[in-house]
């Protein structure tokens, strides 16, 4: 933090011996970013909130990359960033699941491996749904484009609120119904003719 705060007085004194509109823009940009009330740059909120919407952008470009690669190699022609689309958006998700209040009880073993699992299964699965959606759509780079970051935010949505539920349920604030379904049930209304 030290470090941070160090550049953060550089900066403002590289900033306080600009011509005067400069800083009252710069005023004015911190104004509308203290509107948007992001946390404030602590290690947590780096680690389970900044680096996971990083990794949500990562997400969604890698959705763009797959469904339109055609585009990201005019964006990126010296290199291939699929990989790094897919680590960053692991590391991000995985960092997301590691923060979850449904994990903290964990031993941070299994708390580890659960988030390495979410982390690798979430972007993959979602790689797997779309180069079956792009094969699907066929030479239409807009339409593919447009499907994946839609699909991408549909799962994403998914995605938060099954966790979220879980949460409800793990707090205490959600209950089971008192008949739930079982496989077994001697209940008529769970028949099923055939």
């Amino acid at each position: 933090m030290d470090i941070l705060e160090k550049v953060y007085r550089n900066c403002r004194q590289h900033l306080l011996n600009l011509p005067a509109a400069v800083p009252k823009s710069i005023d004015f940009l911190n104004k509308s970013v203290n509107n948007i009330k992001l946390p404030p740059f602590t290690r947590d909120n780096v680690l389970y909130y900044y680096i996971p919407m990083q990794g949500l952008a990562s997400y969604t470009t890698l959705s763009v990359s797959v469904m339109n690669p055609h585009l990201m190699v005019r964006l990126f022609p010296q290199r291939d960033i699929t990989d790094v689309l897919f680590l960053s958006a692991g590391t991000g998700a995985g960092l997301w699941l590691w923060a979850r209040p449904h994990m903290a009880a964990a031993v941070p073993a299994r708390r580890f491996s659960w988030a390495f699992l979410g982390g690798c299964l979430w972007p993959l699965g979602s790689i797997f749904l779309w180069a079956i959606l792009r094969s699907s759509v066929g030479q239409r780079p807009v339409i593919g484009t447009i499907i994946g970051v839609t699909t991408g935010a549909m799962l994403t949505n998914i995605a938060l609120d099954y966790f979220h539920y879980i949460e409800l349920m793990f707090c205490g604030e959600l209950h089971l119904p008192e008949e739930t379904y079982t496989p077994n049930s001697d209940d008529e209304r769970y028949d099923i003719d055939i």
